[in-house]
């Protein structure tokens, strides 16, 4: 299949529903973010021939989904917010929905020539973990920022404590 006549679907992943659009076609669906869903998802692109998945991360809403879809042999590539705001600037595109933002990943996808996620269970574990531990830097740098903002002694002994806490975990 060359890349003019490839079908690729994006997803828009969501806590509760994720929204596919396929390209080219313009088809779309929406399911339950379950594994029933993700099973009619799969059917759903197993029956359109689609060859590449593009999906845009979604504070790990999207994990189960990328491990499915892998293990069923799709060619997944994992999108930054960052990517698909920035081609959505590119190509001045305003209108923000969840069935639009899935078009706009699968073109954008269509466009890359990015490397394909591969899914490993135990990397998913430590980004897990490492996730957690930027957090907690991240609020470590707010508590002192808060500290720092503080002129009365007592409230600025709190915020130390916190800031200890923090750095404790």
């Amino acid at each position: 299949m060359t890349e003019d006549n490839m079908i690729i679907a994006g997803i828009d992943t969501g806590k509760a529903k994720l929204d596919i659009a396929l390209r080219p076609g313009g088809e779309t669906l929406q399911v339950d973010n379950t594994r029933s869903g993700h099973r009619d998802l799969l059917a759903f692109l197993t029956r359109h021939r689609v060859s590449k998945v593009g999906i845009e991360a979604s504070g790990g809403y999207e994990r189960l989904i990328v491990a499915a879809l892998c293990a069923a042999g799709f060619a997944v590539i994992l999108l930054q917010p960052r990517q698909v705001q920035a081609f959505a600037q590119y190509k001045l595109r305003r209108a923000k929905n969840d069935r639009l933002d899935a078009g706009l990943i699968a073109e954008c996808v269509a466009g890359l020539t990015a490397r394909q996620t591969d899914f490993d269970p135990r990397l998913a574990q430590m980004g897990e973990a490492l996730r957690r531990i930027e957090q907690i830097e991240a609020d470590i740098v707010r508590a002192k920022t808060r500290r720092e903002s503080f002129h009365d002694a007592r409230l600025r002994k709190v915020q130390t404590r916190e800031v200890e806490r923090l750095q404790r975990l």
